[in-house]
């Protein structure tokens, strides 16, 4: 787990929202796919639907980066 020290905060002068980004990295195994691994993380998002214990107001996937180490399918 991170710490808050562990973490690069930066005030962006250009936002067009009032809102804060956390961008986050998940780890998968190297054969789980993009379209996997969104899922796994819209199921993990959904847990908190309907709950107001949990301030996230929206999550958008915007970088999948693919270990050079996996097989490739023919």
């Amino acid at each position: 787990m991170s710490s808050k020290d562990d973490i690069y905060v930066y005030v962006d002068e250009n936002m067009k929202k009032d809102e804060n980004i956390l961008t986050v990295d998940f780890l998968f195994e190297s054969d789980v796919t993009v379209e996997d691994a969104v899922a796994e993380v819209d199921n993990i998002v959904s847990l908190a639907d309907n709950n107001d214990e949990f301030v996230l107001r929206a999550h958008r996937p915007t970088i999948y980066t693919v270990s050079p180490f996996v097989e490739k399918e023919e």
